[in-house]
């Protein structure tokens, strides 16, 4: 029985350990997520694969991407990264989907995602993609670069759910 009650109390020391260790690495990574957003290197980031996990966290799901990382001065490199797209707040991912981010200087491939590029000339660019989707044409000869257009456009709430995913098929059938 005196064994019993040992084996029964370190296994559940042994989990209580356990825990305790993720909790500290979970407070550790956010962290550091803040440290580098706020202090770390500005740059720019395009989205060349993104592939769903099954993996949920509160309900969304978790998505291995890769992505090419540019900055200032520097030679673009490839980060790999798993998040949650609502992190990043994108209504819409694809290839091509061009983002801040900020990098930590003493670990390039730490990289914290702030949200999308925004055109500077929204109204402009607004303009042309509607009336490019408006007449049926393209806007832009580039698919990749409709594309990213064309999810800034649903960003921005300009475009509906249903017109996004016909757009977006008219565009990929171009490739």
């Amino acid at each position: 029985m005196r064994e019993e009650y040992v084996f029964l109390v370190g296994s559940w020391a042994l989990v209580f350990l356990g825990g305790c260790a993720l909790v500290v690495r979970l407070i550790h990574q956010s962290w550091r997520k803040k440290q580098v957003r706020e202090h770390g290197l500005p740059g720019e980031a395009t989205v060349l694969e993104c592939k769903g996990t099954r993996m949920y966290i509160n309900r969304s799901q978790v998505f291995d991407f890769l992505l090419e990382v540019r900055l200032p001065g520097q030679a673009p490199y490839q980060v790999s990264l798993s998040s949650r797209m609502h992190d990043w707040n994108v209504r819409v991912m694809d290839v091509g989907l061009r983002l801040n981010v900020k990098v930590d200087p003493k670990d390039p491939q730490c990289v914290v995602v702030l949200g999308p590029v925004v055109a500077q000339d929204l109204g402009r660019f607004l303009r042309q993609g509607m009336d490019a989707m408006a007449t049926g044409q393209v806007a832009h000869a580039d698919p990749v670069k409709a594309l990213a257009d064309l999810q800034r456009m649903a960003d921005a709430g300009l475009v509906s759910e249903d017109e996004y995913v016909r757009k977006r098929a008219e565009i990929l059938d171009r490739l």
